[in-house]
């Protein structure tokens, strides 16, 4: 069976923690990085008390607080490299941690229990974990649409994304992400307080994030038909939304027939977004359709990995 020890590691890593991540999903999987996010929050206090600060000051602060997180946080685990004799397992507990669990799934499913059930206040706090916009004032058409995007980003930034990291540079480049990821949804720009201060994390994000989106988009399109999801892309204006976010939303229109984007509250200032989709208005239902889409693009990579192993393992046994 010498074979074995010629098989590529990473693409045998990713299929592992992808299985074990779906259906041997550990209640606080992401609880490391959970309370990474606390610490986060007490160093912005720290090194971001006052939000009258010039620009400059707030996005320096900002900077170095990220360059902080990231650079301590991948020096950590470097060190742990260093003295491992088991690199591979290492690559897979970091991988598992970063794709973390189904949690978000779930909560989307309870809002639209809620939802079916007519219990709108129910399902604007269960929305909570899922959304950092104001969630006092949406409708049910308004949660529904919100949780459906809320679902397709999840999928798309938290476990594509830390795949193809993970595919690229094994597991300090998907913990790196993962930080990244972190960092920009604590110090969100949309809020006020962090407009300037959580910038570069922003940006940083929304370049590594790309990929993953645009991979999402591409299953999304496969599934459900690309030229319908091209032309709710090329409809909808550059308002506000980067390219890769308008191709995701405009997939997931296209595979819902549904509505989505539109102009979002965070802490009561309106953000203007442009609408994507000429279908209905989506529903309660509809969050459960996209639960099942996203479902369906795990399965799919699931299936993609197992064949692209069973290819390699069969070339080596025939050369032999």
């Amino acid at each position: 069976m010498q074979w074995l020890s010629t098989l590529p590691p990473w693409p045998m890593l990713a299929l592992l923690a992808l299985l074990a991540s779906r259906w041997l999903t550990l209640p606080g999987a992401r609880a490391p990085f959970a309370g990474l996010a606390v610490l986060m929050q007490q160093l912005a206090k720290k090194v971001h008390p006052d939000i009258n600060r010039s620009q400059f000051q707030q996005q320096l602060s900002g900077t170095l607080a990220l360059l902080l997180v990231i650079g301590l946080g991948l020096a950590i685990m470097f060190g742990f490299y260093l003295v491992s004799e088991l690199p591979l397992v290492l690559d897979a507990i970091i991988l598992y941690f970063c794709l973390g669990s189904r949690f978000t799934l779930q909560q989307a499913a309870a809002v639209a229990d809620s939802l079916n059930r007519q219990q709108l206040t129910l399902a604007r706090e269960r929305a909570k974990p899922l959304l950092l916009r104001d969630r006092h004032n949406l409708s049910a058409m308004g949660l529904s649409k919100a949780c459906i995007e809320s679902v397709l980003h999840f999928n798309a930034a938290q476990l594509i994304a830390v795949l193809f990291w993970f595919l690229i540079g094994g597991g300090l480049m998907a913990l790196g992400y993962t930080l990244l990821q972190v960092a920009a949804r604590q110090w969100n720009s949309k809020l006020a307080y962090y407009r300037y201060f959580g910038r570069m994390a922003a940006l940083g994000y929304q370049l590594a994030v790309a990929p993953g989106l645009i991979i999402s988009t591409l299953l999304l399109a496969i599934q459900t038909g690309i030229a319908a999801a091209w032309r709710n892309y090329r409809q909808a204006g550059t308002l506000y939304l980067n390219m890769p976010s308008r191709l995701l939303l405009a997939a997931g229109a296209s595979a819902l027939n549904c509505k989505l984007g539109g102009p979002a509250f965070y802490a009561g200032s309106k953000i203007s977004r442009q609408r994507l989709g000429n279908g209905r208005e989506p529903t309660a239902n509809d969050i459960l359709r996209a639960i099942r889409l996203v479902n369906a693009q795990q399965t799919a990579l699931i299936i993609l990995f197992c064949s692209a192993l069973a290819l390699y393992i069969a070339s080596i046994l025939l050369a032999a």
